[in-house]
């Protein structure tokens, strides 16, 4: 294993490398008395673990800590310190451990040991999908995995920093949007506390997934776990001109959309994702029943529309393309049916009539279906 120090007490980086020697077979690529380069020389020397001296001069290691994560996000960081005082914020940035100095055998082989169960179970796990259509729900293997989340404060923050996956999503923004009526000292601390659940929740369950804490910011990193959402959309944008030999994959994906973004949860910031997706689902599948029509599959037309009006029951156009379509089939009893439908939606909901050209339609046919 390849490790590199980072000191400015001379004495203390010996004591660590020696200490080091003695438990394990370890490489020591680079140890420093300075933090100057030290992002470089992590990118030249690709260290497999750092260990990191919370006071080096007058640097705050806490600080280049955040920077190097941000640069070298998958680097496992020990902090090395004299004092307890900077426990909480060396966990706060998802530190692999916080050794306090003198360091002890025991005490170093358990973080070695830590780290080895991380790379164990990073190494094994198969690829994550991640869902957040209709609820949040992690698959792995073909299985459900039963992440439990120790609030639902915790859980809400996650999907939020799921949404804004791979961007940096500012401390304050969390305080204004979860904990706006908190005092800013009490707003601080339990934003941290929820943070540290998220990252205990995490490295239990879901190791794939990391969480970044830099310049004010927390940034959610998804490694190679795929999202349903931004899988959907990416197919969505992928399709082909809606022709006969696409036409197929243009249904499956209609049938693979399974509920709209985070519904179960009813989060309120998720209602601009929801609405967006819910929009495409709706414009792709009009444009799929227009053709179905043309190419007078007119059943499967019908099922088509029977679900937009399912799920979108206060757009009209399933309604009335319902009414064509069953006049086409010769369903009289639909036709009539779906009729008084839009008529009881339109009043109930909007408080209007159907429009005069959908009347006028309504009525030739009726006419006609009884001259028939």
């Amino acid at each position: 294993m390849k490790v590199m120090l980072v000191d400015d007490e001379p004495l203390a980086l010996q004591f660590l490398e020696s200490q080091l020697h003695s438990i394990g077979d370890f490489k020591i690529v680079g140890a420093y008395q300075t933090s100057r380069g030290l992002t470089e020389r992590i990118k030249d020397k690709k260290p497999d673990l750092l260990f990191l001296d919370i006071k080096i001069g007058a640097v705050n290691g806490i600080e280049l800590a955040a920077a190097i994560q941000e640069a070298h996000p998958e680097l496992p960081i020990v902090f090395v310190t004299g004092f307890h005082e900077y426990a909480v914020q060396a966990f706060e940035l998802n530190a692999l451990d916080y050794l306090v100095k003198p360091i002890q055998k025991d005490r170093l082989r358990k973080t070695i040991q830590r780290l080895k169960m991380d790379e164990q179970k990073n190494g094994s796990d198969a690829p994550l999908q991640i869902n957040c259509m209709l609820t949040l729900q992690f698959i792995q293997n073909g299985k459900a995995l039963p992440v439990q989340w120790r609030t639902s404060k915790a859980k809400e923050i996650f999907c939020y920093l799921l949404h804004h996956a791979g961007k940096p999503v500012r401390k304050d923004v969390l305080i204004e949007r979860f904990w706006e009526e908190k005092a800013p000292e009490k707003a601080y601390t339990q934003l941290y506390s929820t943070i540290y659940v998220i990252r205990k929740t995490l490295a239990a369950s879901l190791p794939a997934l990391s969480l970044s804490n830099y310049n004010q910011c927390y940034q959610l990193h998804l490694g190679n776990a795929e999202v349903d959402a931004a899988r959907w959309q990416d197919r969505v944008n992928r399709l082909p001109v809606l022709r006969d030999h696409s036409l197929t994959s243009y249904q499956e994906l209609l049938r693979d959309y399974k509920g709209d973004y985070f519904a179960a949860e009813g989060y309120a910031w998720a209602e601009s994702g929801q609405w967006q997706l819910k929009e495409i689902w709706y414009k792709t599948a009009t444009q799929v029943t227009a053709f179905l029509e043309e190419r007078n599959m007119l059943e499967d037309a019908v099922s088509l529309y029977l679900r937009m009006q399912s799920d979108y029951p206060y757009i009209a156009h399933s309604y009335i393309r319902l009414m064509h379509v069953y006049g086409a089939l010769g369903e009289t009893g639909e036709v009539v049916s779906h009729f008084k439908r839009l008529k009881m939606m339109l009043k109930d909901e909007f408080d209007i009539a159907p429009e005069s050209e959908v009347v006028d339609w309504y009525e030739s046919w009726r006419v006609q279906h009884m001259q028939g």
